[in-house]
């Protein structure tokens, strides 16, 4: 069993992309502007686009899914 994959690696930014914009709603202001904020999720959501389409090719994005390995 491998412990670093990109089934990880899209989780981790399944939460990054949640948590960040649920933080700013607590005015983060000292610590990331909400313009920051927008950039910073702008970038999670493209990485996790081009994790998929290197894992799965591009037509693997509308394409039915296999099941995970475990």
């Amino acid at each position: 069993m491998k412990f670093f994959n990109t089934n990880l690696l899209h989780n981790f930014l399944n939460v990054a992309l949640v948590v960040i914009p649920a933080l700013e709603t607590f005015d983060w202001t000292p610590f990331m502007s909400d313009q920051t904020a927008l950039k910073v999720v702008g970038v999670l959501g493209l990485l996790k686009i081009a994790v998929n389409v290197l894992r799965d090719g591009p037509t693997g994005l509308a394409s039915p899914q296999p099941p995970v390995e475990k």
